[in-house]
């Protein structure tokens, strides 16, 4: 069966064991989403795994925590379950099906999907990513506190697409030049402040008055 521009796909029962989870692009499980699973799980309501069949093996991009949960209401033995199986799926195509995924699960949070989206090259984030090393910083999807590593991605993801490449450049190298890569410059408040300021005030001040101002 297949859907307009979607892939085609048919319905069949797989055992939980044969079904890969790719930690590239997946979130880490849960454990309190899955018991939630558990807990209120309603077979008029449930939603099949959604799964790739690529390279010969089963890869799942929307389900990792109802596959868990299954695995957990039937003792832990490996039953089959029900799954909606793709087939000729590339691994790019299952990265942004997880981007775009809804569900019991709730929706992947933000570092989640940016995490996701760089993986599959969405030119936003590879735009955000390479304005942050041409200053000299680094991103960090994984919330890895380093040096010179920027964590507060969803901020900065706002700030790129409100200021635009080139202002958001100018507004890291400003933040650079005042605080010598401090980890709490480049704090969420702070880049939510001076996102703000330069979409504000871009073109009226220049950077060395202002880093001498901050």
């Amino acid at each position: 069966m297949r859907y307009p521009n979607g892939h085609e796909f048919e319905y069949k029962y797989l055992r939980p064991s044969q079904i890969e989870i790719d930690p590239i692009y997946q979130r880490r499980l849960r454990t309190t989403v899955v018991d939630n699973i558990v807990k209120e799980f309603n077979g008029d309501t449930f939603n099949e795994p959604k799964v790739s069949n690529r390279d010969g093996k089963y890869w799942v991009f929307d389900g990792q925590h109802t596959l868990a949960a299954w695995r957990k209401m039937n003792g832990n033995e490996d039953k089959p379950i029900y799954c909606k199986v793709f087939k000729g799926m590339t691994w790019l195509d299952e990265c942004k099906r997880f981007i775009d995924q809804d569900g019991f699960g709730g929706d992947p949070n933000v570092r989640e999907r940016l995490s996701a989206a760089y993986e599959a090259r969405e030119p936003d984030v590879i735009g955000m990513v390479k304005g942050a090393e041409l200053v000299g910083f680094k991103i960090s999807f994984k919330n890895n506190r380093a040096n010179k590593t920027i964590c507060a991605v969803s901020a900065l993801f706002k700030a790129y697409n409100k200021l635009g490449a080139d202002a958001y450049v100018e507004m890291l190298t400003a933040i650079r030049d005042t605080w010598q890569f401090d980890p709490d410059s480049v704090s969420a408040p702070i880049i939510n402040a001076m996102s703000t300021f330069f979409k504000t005030y871009g073109g009226n001040f220049k950077r060395g008055d202002l880093v001498n101002s901050l």
